[in-house]
């Protein structure tokens, strides 16, 4: 269901002060993850990119044919319309819908997995929780190390965003990108998803951010062997493999009218 402008929904996540909700506005439609304290973020995406802090991640949609001849300066602009802080803002643009967003979380210990080795050790009383929220649109598909033509580089399709109640060593944080990103290639490979007969392992314009609280448990690697990784792969995969159903099932509508007309 679409919603109309000035229209918001929203929800709360397992980790505490966080939650996200997809607002209309009049100046465009976009998701908005706020954080009560800020968060430790490592972004790919330009405006708050590389390491900072943060306290609002917005994933906003926009047209494929966006094409501003300085996104930072027409991204600031977006965001101080929208009533909120440039410098507590890390943004990412996306072409997919945002509406259709695929949401995962996961806590540990988790009640169904109890042999899971892991390098990182948590204990008992401190659970370990990991938010992935995931827009998806395969318009650009691509797979890395394959030749494609400059028309492809269009805005991003397939942004990812993941939160963790913890905090993250620099290299930790740096993992954690790897293992989303591996998670985003087997998502692709479970829905079957190809370019030239090829498994696609993306699309040619996609982002990450990784969010960390800074409570409880430090961690010093993120790689699938760990706990931390373990989670972020899991809610990844399944936040791809729900937003990546959803745009599938809107491209199947769309498909059947455009045979009718």
């Amino acid at each position: 269901m679409m919603q109309s402008e000035g229209e918001e929904t929203s929800t709360r996540s397992l980790i505490a002060g966080v939650g996200m909700k997809q607002v209309v506005s009049p100046h465009g439609r976009y998701m908005q993850i706020t954080s009560d304290n800020p968060l430790r973020t490592l972004n790919s995406s330009p405006w708050g990119g590389g390491f900072g802090h943060h306290r609002v991640l917005m994933n906003r949609q926009v047209d494929k044919s966006y094409n501003e001849t300085d996104p930072l300066v027409e991204m600031e602009a977006f965001i101080v319309r929208e009533g909120l802080k440039p410098q507590d803002t890390a943004g990412m643009l996306t072409a997919a819908w945002v509406n259709d967003v695929g949401f995962s979380e996961l806590a540990w210990p988790l009640a169904e997995e109890h042999g899971v080795q892991s390098v990182d050790a948590v204990n008992v009383d401190e659970s370990l929780r990991i938010g992935a929220w995931v827009t998806v649109g395969l318009g650009n598909k691509a797979r890395a190390g394959a030749i494609l033509p400059a028309a492809s580089l269009y805005p991003g399709t397939i942004n990812t965003i993941v939160v963790i109640e913890g905090s993250l060593t620099d290299a930790a944080m740096v993992n954690a990108v790897i293992t989303a990103t591996e998670a985003k290639a087997a998502a692709l490979q479970s829905l079957n998803i190809t370019v030239n007969g090829q498994i696609a392992t993306g699309t040619t314009t996609d982002a990450v951010l990784i969010a960390a609280t800074g409570r409880g448990t430090t961690f010093r690697y993120a790689g699938t062997a760990t706990t931390l990784g373990y989670l972020i792969g899991r809610t990844v995969h399944e936040a791809i493999l729900a937003s990546g159903q959803l745009y599938k099932l809107e491209m199947s509508k769309r498909d059947w009218l455009n045979s009718q007309g």
